[in-house]
């Protein structure tokens, strides 16, 4: 088989486009999640669809849940989801409370929550506001994360000192993230 010029370069060009795919989807795919103060609005994009939650007042509670004893201590937070682009539909159960040893607590979602957050769809420009629900056996949360199931993609804290502004770096830690080395801080041998 005789190759043109035009042919080879036809697959060099198509190469160089599969490769850069690949390296975009894996760049993505490691993207470090969106570390923010408890109430601050965070969005979750997924493709045309824009949910904006956010979520604040992460505190002990005494609210009764119908059908569920706790384990240990119930928290809650109030979450309100709003929907930037297109009908989108809350994902409570992608929540997870975190304390500062990176112990996660799952949200309670099996049973019927108190004033919890409706995972009905929310058509574009609407909001749903509500409250989340975690069993914490152990250390007290200092945030809350909304998880895919593979990786954290937003978090809120209270461990945010440094910058909070768009674009100011976080000098904290994330909940149950190990303290990293200040920047430019000088190493002494």
């Amino acid at each position: 088989m005789k190759f043109t010029s035009t042919a080879m370069k036809s697959v060099i060009g198509a190469a160089g486009i599969a490769a850069a795919g690949v390296f975009a989807a894996a760049t993505a795919f490691a993207a470090p999640p969106n570390i923010q103060p408890f109430g601050t609005s965070e969005p979750l994009i997924d493709g045309p669809l824009v949910t904006n939650y956010t979520v604040s007042n992460l505190q002990p509670s005494d609210a009764v849940i119908p059908g569920y004893t706790p384990k240990g201590q119930l928290y809650q937070a109030d979450v309100t989801a709003r929907s930037d682009g297109g009908m989108v539909t809350p994902m409570v159960n992608d929540f997870i409370a975190r304390g500062p040893n990176g112990q996660n607590y799952r949200v309670i979602d099996k049973h019927p929550a108190p004033n919890g957050l409706n995972p009905a769809p929310i058509p574009q420009g609407s909001e749903s506001t509500g409250t989340l629900y975690f069993d914490v056996t152990g250390a007290p949360p200092n945030g809350v994360a909304y998880n895919d199931g593979m990786q954290d993609i937003l978090i809120w804290t209270s461990n945010m000192s440094g910058g909070s502004a768009p674009g100011a770096p976080n000098l904290s830690p994330a909940p149950g993230a190990p303290p990293s080395p200040a920047p430019n801080s000088p190493t002494h041998s």
